[in-house]
């Protein structure tokens, strides 16, 4: 497995964390490492989920996972999830893994995207807010300008209803394009995040900026 992020969530006392590749269909997994009983002893790693496109999942997992206070785990992936999108690759989705008796996890496809107005190739981490939302970006998609979008993603009020996507913010590149590191939120409701493209300091599409979305 080839891990993507440089450090994974820690939710003691294990951390987690999401590979881009490997697992048991070779599209990425979720794993997780559990520390040694005893000091100097060897940290033991499990892999909770393997990633498998051809069952309309995600795919190639590139951001790190996050928890809400119930102890389901949320995360995205860049590819998977409607396979007609993106020439079979799929535009990426979000999910969520819940925690079962016996050590088990359940996955559910919350989101997949249609690489259009909402965007495509999801990679950013993901903030929960206190009624369950979630909130992340997109590396491209939103509209002629392909620049990416900030998204949220509200849950379903009654059962059986779907998880319902809400563009927040197009970016427009190269003049603030390229949002890939996902959204924090503020005290007062504020988020941001960065991207790669946009700003001053370099020639043509300049060297990136930090951002701010107000409610």
């Amino acid at each position: 497995m080839i891990p993507f992020d440089d450090i994974a969530f820690l939710r003691p006392p294990y951390l987690y964390g999401t590979t881009n590749y490997g697992g048991t269909f070779g599209y990425g997994t979720v794993y997780r490492v559990s520390p040694p009983a005893q000091k100097g002893g060897q940290w033991t790693e499990t892999v909770p989920y393997s990633f498998d496109p051809g069952t309309n999942m995600g795919a190639s997992a590139e951001g790190p996972v996050t928890f809400d206070g119930s102890g389901n785990m949320y995360g995205t992936t860049a590819f998977g999830g409607d396979l007609n999108c993106q020439g079979g690759f799929g535009c990426g989705v979000v999910f969520e893994l819940s925690p079962q008796q016996g050590g088990t996890w359940t996955y559910a496809n919350l989101y997949s995207f249609q690489g259009g107005n909402d965007g495509l190739v999801p990679t950013g981490f993901i903030v929960v807010d206190s009624q369950g939302s979630l909130y992340s970006t997109t590396q491209f998609g939103g509209g002629q300008s392909d620049g990416g979008t900030a998204f949220k993603l509200s849950p379903p009020q009654q059962e059986g209803e779907t998880w319902t996507e809400t563009t927040l913010h197009s970016f427009k590149a190269p003049a603030s394009g390229g949002a890939n590191g996902g959204l924090i939120r503020g005290k007062w409701g504020d988020l941001y995040g960065v991207t790669y493209l946009g700003g001053t300091g370099c020639p043509t599409q300049g060297c990136g900026t930090v951002f701010e979305l107000q409610p």
